[in-house]
Formats: structure tokens, C-alpha cells, sequence
């Protein structure tokens, strides 16, 4: 999804060279996003976002673009919202029924940031990595889960949780497409848990892009 108001200044160029090639990118992330699993309650929304811009311009990077900085707290509470919204009523939609932020307009005018485009990305995981593969349930009390050949399927890291959802963005095309808009140079990630999902609970995740 993507809009455009031409009356608006455009945010503050990011001054990031680009790469020389593909080997050069990297997809780094702190030994904190790594090694911590995100937890039922108290997400370190931050943590994550940080972990989500890594990878998307780790990607951004492969493709010959300028790396996207941090949007900011207000972009990225929007954010926050807007998943919270969609892990209250199940809904995995731009629109929501909220007053006055029901659209992707909306909610990126409330920011108080400065746009002249921007484009949004959302998405659902488990808090297992179970996502698109076969897998037993071997304990559902305590949350145990394994492939079929035996291999531990544990919950997400901030780390692991950003790739897999980038990964899942960029099998799109329509989310790809936002990723490596080249008109964006910033962007923000927020997630809301859902515990009372199948499988021990699910993350509800709002990636926004403006330039």
C-alpha cells in the first residue's frame, strides 16, 4: 500500500554510501537480538526494529540501494497500535476501525513526521519457529515442538523473528516491492503478541516505510 502528498517536505536525505557489492552487505544484528528470545509480554520493540532494519537493508543493499534509517518513536508507535489493533480483533488488514487512524494515511500524519510517500507492510508469526515447514507438537503443555526429523523448533529470537518476517516480505511481491522502493529512506517496526493463538501464540507485525 502506498500514497503520495506532494504538499509535504520531504525527511532528511540519509548520508550512506552505497555498497560496491553484493558481498559487502551485511545482515548483522547485536549479540543481545541474537541470543533473546522475544517474550509473551514486554516486547523490546526496539530490539526488534532495530533486528527488522538490519535484514531489510541487508536487502536494500544486494540490491544496489540506499540503506532506510530509523524512523522514529512516532512512526513507530503508529506502529504498535495498528498491530495491537490487528492481534485484538484478528484482523490482518491496513484498515482499521480506530478513529481518526484507520488508514495508512492516517496513521503516518498522526506521527508528525515529515512525507511526501510511504507504504506499509504487515504480517503474522508464530512465536514458534514453525512457519511454513511440517512439524510435530510434542508437548503443547509446555510448548515443544519438533520437525520430523527430530530437529528443535524453539521460539524466535529478536534475530530470528526479523529475518523470518523479512524473508516472508520478501517472497511477496507487493511487500518486496516496498522494501526496495527506492523513494523510502526510512522506516519503523512494531509487534503486537497474541497468546491465545494456536501453537503458544503469535506475533502481529507493522513494518512502515516514508521517504
Amino acid at each position: 500500500m502506498t500514497f503520495k502528498i506532494t504538499a509535504m517536505c520531504v525527511g532528511a536525505a540519509l548520508l550512506l554510501a552505497l555498497p560496491t557489492s553484493a558481498d559487502a552487505c551485511s545482515r548483522k544484528v547485536s549479540k543481545k537480538a541474537a541470543q533473546t528470545i522475544v517474550p509473551a509480554g514486554r516486547i523490546n520493540q526496539g530490539l526488534l526494529d532495530s533486528a527488522i532494519r538490519a535484514e531489510v537493508n541487508y536487502h536494500r543493499c544486494r540490491a544496489g540501494l540506499r540503506l532506510v534509517g530509523d524512523a522514529g518513536n512516532g512512526l513507530a508507535n503508529q506502529a504498535k497500535k495498528h498491530s495491537r489493533w490487528m492481534a485484538r480483533t484478528q484482523q490482518l488488514t491496513h484498515r482499521s476501525t480506530v478513529a481518526g487512524s484507520a488508514t495508512l494515511k492516517q496513521r503516518v500524519k498522526k506521527a508528525g513526521v515529515k512525507f511526501r510517500t510511504g507504504s506499509e507492510n504487515i504480517g503474522m508469526v508464530h512465536r514458534y519457529q514453525i512457519d511454513n515447514r511440517r512439524f510435530k507438537i510434542l508437548n503443547s503443555g509446555s510448548c515443544k515442538f519438533a520437525t520430523y526429523e527430530g530437529q528443535p523448533l524453539p521460539a524466535h529470537s529478536y534475530a530470528s523473528l526479523a529475518r523470518h518476517a523479512v524473508s516472508l516480505w520478501m517472497n511477496s511481491p507487493g511487500h518486496r516491492k516496498n522494501i526496495l522502493d527506492k523513494r523510502v529512506t526510512k522506516t519503523s517496526t512494531a509487534v503486537a503478541f497474541d497468546p491465545k493463538a494456536q501453537y503458544c501464540g503469535r506475533f502481529w507485525l507493522t513494518q512502515n516505510f516514508i521517504g
